[in-house]
């Protein structure tokens, strides 16, 4: 289960005390991910968006880094239950239920569903329109076989006319995804994305 690997990579990070770790889920939905960012925080590892150089890809690497308090957090949590990690009580989340918040942890965990949702909306770039402007290209090269027929040319450009609404109403989504999330981190007191320090 994706879960019992993402938590094994935190407890990794913080039995090496390591200074960042990126993951990648490969469960969907990033309502879960955010579940474990916010355990990933009780222990001292903070979400920091995309690992750099793959934030382009479907399903990136996603970074944490090590505060400056997470061995006494780490502590705290192991001392208060030693099974914690490892059985079913994560910190925040409803016991034998994986990445389900219990109603306390929820505001946060929705804070930072909020940055995944601008982080990811951020995926939407130019490479994906020079994807579809280069469309056209490769339809002409695959006509060649069965040749240029009116027929032929008017079914490739109303695939092609398909491909690029689409990319526009992708568009348009995340935009308006990635306004009411900005919103919400605005109300809540958190400036995303942030500044990362080299």
């Amino acid at each position: 289960m994706d879960e019992r690997h993402l938590v094994n990579e935190l407890m990794k990070a913080v039995a090496e005390e390591a200074r960042e770790f990126a993951v990648r889920p490969h469960f969907p939905g990033l309502k879960k991910f955010a579940a474990f960012a916010y355990v990933a925080e009780r222990f001292g590892y903070r979400y920091l968006g995309h690992a750099p150089g793959n934030a382009a890809l479907n399903n990136p690497y996603f970074l944490f880094r090590r505060t400056p308090d997470a061995r006494e957090r780490a502590t705290a949590l192991m001392g208060a239950d030693a099974a914690a990690p490892v059985g079913n009580a994560l910190p925040g989340m409803r016991p034998g239920l994986g990445f389900t918040p219990i109603p306390a942890a929820r505001p946060e965990v929705e804070v930072l569903y909020s940055q995944m949702v601008v982080d990811a909306s951020g995926r939407y770039n130019p490479r994906v329109l020079s994807n579809i402007l280069i469309l056209p290209i490769v339809m002409a090269i695959f006509l060649i076989f069965p040749g240029y027929t009116v027929d032929n040319v008017l079914i490739a450009a109303g695939i092609w006319l398909a491909f690029f609404a689409l990319y526009l109403v992708g568009l348009c989504v995340s935009r308006c995804r990635r306004a009411k999330h900005l919103a919400r981190l605005t109300a809540a007191g958190v400036e995303w994305p942030p500044q990362v320090d080299a």
